[in-house]
């Protein structure tokens, strides 16, 4: 499960940063409403926040894989 942390994980990463910096920079298609978050920066810090989670897990996960291949022929 967590080979594929990596796989999933990365392409979410780059999605929160891509809304991050919309919000950040108050694009239209996502600040253009009159339902839209009143502070677009406040909303795109925590979108930074929340990918750069998903790459510390993105970092972890794909150091567990190696671990686990590594030491593979040791059985409990």
């Amino acid at each position: 499960m967590s080979a594929m942390r990596p796989v999933v994980g990365t392409p979410l990463a780059v999605i929160l940063s891509i809304f991050g910096w919309g919000f950040s920079h108050n694009w239209p298609a996502l600040m253009g409403s009159t339902e839209d978050p009143e502070d677009g920066s406040a909303v795109g810090n925590v979108c930074y926040v929340a990918a750069l989670v998903y790459l510390g897990l993105i970092a972890f996960c794909t150091c567990q894989v190696g671990v686990n291949k590594r030491y593979a022929r040791i059985s409990l």
